[in-house]
């Protein structure tokens, strides 16, 4: 729990967790935040870019709208 208390969101966020580098994004990381920080509740993690320019996409959709493959961090939410 420790170690990823440094990516909480602010209180005014929807987010849990945010800005965690997809090292991180392991088996075992998604189970402990599905166990421990959030039991019972069903999570989301989102992938956070940019997605490369040549997509042609904004900044914004660029970041929101981000693969697996291209992202560089990943945040967790509360699926609604």
């Amino acid at each position: 729990m420790l170690k990823f208390m440094s990516y909480s969101s602010p209180a005014n966020e929807t987010s849990l967790f945010k800005g965690i580098p997809m090292s991180e994004y392991t088996k075992e990381n998604r189970d402990y935040f599905r166990k421990f920080i959030k039991p019972g509740v069903e999570l989301r993690f989102l992938f956070r870019g940019p997605r490369p320019v040549k997509n042609r996409r904004s900044s914004y959709t660029r970041q929101s709208y981000c693969i697996k493959e291209d992202a560089k961090t990943f945040a967790v939410y509360v699926r609604r």
